[in-house]
């Protein structure tokens, strides 16, 4: 990729280039005694907006305007340190009708190849698995058959039916009931991959997971690019959704890259927050 991306924050400025900025985090190596890293990644604009609505499409998508290669690359170097994606039940509907924005990563493109051998490396499975949040466990199962090739998860309440349960046990789809009700319970749902011996866990779903993680406390680190655009909207998604949160899940920034390539005519923001320490 042409154009290097300059570090802003922790001072001095520092010019690099943008392939294998997110890798150096190794982000693998993170989680340990049971307890996984978990990290999660989103693309917004200057006024907020992570998807908005489109005519023709039953579900939001990310605005075309901040639809860029440069941020989906880092997308999917995130993506390539993950020993298990999570996403959600409305991920998989979206998918099955076209409306998906891609594939769960690591993506199979050329320019991909070499995430692919960067994991082969690392000692990492070809592809990461998956995990499924879901209190409706209303997936079509066809919805599943891209990643039959990686282990599947399914977490939902303890109130889910079992019929639903049996349904996707059935089809070779381990469902856990991880949570009170029909919700899935972060802290919950963490052990359970802990007890699976999951390292690090990319949430690559919309603000109801992002929520989920956030009530739970169990997010370690957030990226965030943000276009500098103002695109307005009515119908939008912002990064939560979920009761007001008392106190505030404070954050703090660890790193700020500006780029200036991308998107077309604007620029952007790479930045990394964790949790506020006390």
């Amino acid at each position: 990729m042409q154009g290097t991306i300059t570090r802003l924050y922790p001072p001095p400025g520092l010019e690099t280039r943008l392939p294998g900025v997110y890798l150096d985090h190794r982000l693998h190596t993170r989680g340990g005694s049971g307890r996984p890293y978990v990290y999660s990644n989103f693309i917004t604009t200057l006024d907020g907006r992570i998807a908005v609505a489109s005519e023709g499409r039953t579900s939001h998508e990310v605005p075309k305007q901040t639809v860029n290669a440069r941020d989906w690359r880092l997308y999917q170097e995130l993506a390539a340190q993950a020993d298990l994606l999570i996403t959600s039940g409305r991920f998989l509907r979206q998918s099955i009708v076209g409306e998906a924005q891609d594939y769960l990563p690591v993506g199979a493109g050329a320019e991909f190849a070499d995430l692919h051998d960067w994991r082969q490396e690392h000692g990492l499975a070809p592809q990461p698995d998956i995990a499924v949040l879901s209190s409706s466990l209303a997936i079509p199962m066809d919805a599943f058959d891209p990643y039959r090739d990686r282990s599947l998860l399914i977490f939902t309440g303890t109130d889910a039916p079992q019929d639903k349960v049996d349904f996707f046990t059935d089809n070779g789809i381990e469902v856990v009931r991880a949570g009170s009700g029909y919700a899935v319970e972060g802290h919950a749902m963490l052990a359970e991959l802990g007890r699976r011996n999951y390292r690090s866990v990319y949430a690559v779903a919309g603000p109801a997971v992002f929520n989920t993680l956030l009530e739970a406390g169990v997010l370690d680190r957030l990226y965030l690019t943000i276009t500098h655009q103002l695109i307005s909207g009515e119908d939008i998604d912002t990064m939560t959704r979920g009761p007001s949160m008392a106190p505030p899940f404070g954050m703090q920034m660890v790193s700020l890259y500006q780029d200036w390539h991308a998107p077309a005519g604007s620029a952007q923001w790479f930045c990394i927050f964790e949790p506020q320490r006390s």
